[in-house]
């Protein structure tokens, strides 16, 4: 089977395994915003109180961080879905993963459009990677797989994704977590979390040459 990362639990039901990961897509989240309400003297251009649709509350915390007058609203649908209610009217903008955008080929010259750098708005742990997972006992299918396998991918989504096992966390808890590799392989991990969306988040930022002990050492941080 093929899945987004990221909405994979970190714990895998026994006699299954992810085989293989993906290149990543740009892994940010996109703001959409009707263009007929946009305002340039206001932060992320959004007008006071204007309705913003969401239903993770990882977006919605990090949102409010910004913009505490914000009304997020929880939106529900596929991303064409999501498209056509900003379209009608429904909200005044919409947030979504880059990366959905970007595989479905979505146009979106009709809306004014926000990239967030994933060191700000801190995407889901594995955001813009696609994942194999196969049966444990299935050998020879998962040697096939590792003729596309990523490994460089998989040793930053390794890291995101053991932050949000160790916090015991699932996709609904309000964590953002996003970890790179520089050209000198040293490891960046930015993570971001509250215990509910409206709550004040808690911003962690580590670099280190190794993956060892880098999870806990943010999760060290994030729960202090």
């Amino acid at each position: 089977a093929v899945h987004s990362m990221k909405d994979l639990p970190t714990n895998a039901p026994e006699g299954l395994v992810i085989s293989a990961v993906s290149y990543r897509e740009d892994p940010s989240d996109v703001l959409l915003i009707n263009k007929n309400i946009t305002d340039k003297s206001k932060v992320l251009q959004l007008p006071e109180k204007a309705r913003v649709g969401t239903s993770s509350s990882r977006r919605k915390g990090q949102l409010l961080d910004i913009r505490p007058d914000l009304q997020l609203v929880d939106i529900r649908g596929n991303v064409p879905t999501r498209i056509q209610k900003l379209k009608q009217g429904d909200f005044d903008a919409i947030i979504l993963a880059s990366a959905g955008l970007a595989r479905l080929d979505i146009d979106t010259t009709s809306f004014h459009v926000i990239r967030f750098d994933p060191t700000e708005i801190v995407p889901a742990p594995a955001q813009g990677v696609l994942a194999w997972q196969t049966m444990a006992n299935d050998i020879q299918t998962r040697k096939i797989l590792m003729g596309i396998h990523q490994s460089e991918v998989s040793d930053v989504t390794n890291v995101e994704r053991k932050v949000l096992n160790l916090m015991n966390g699932g996709c609904q808890m309000p964590l953002g977590v996003y970890c790179y590799k520089d050209k000198f392989g040293n490891y960046h991990v930015h993570a971001a979390y509250s215990t509910s969306f409206d709550l004040p988040i808690t911003r962690v930022s580590i670099s280190s040459a190794t993956h060892f002990q880098l999870a806990e050492k943010v999760v060290e941080k994030l729960r202090s």
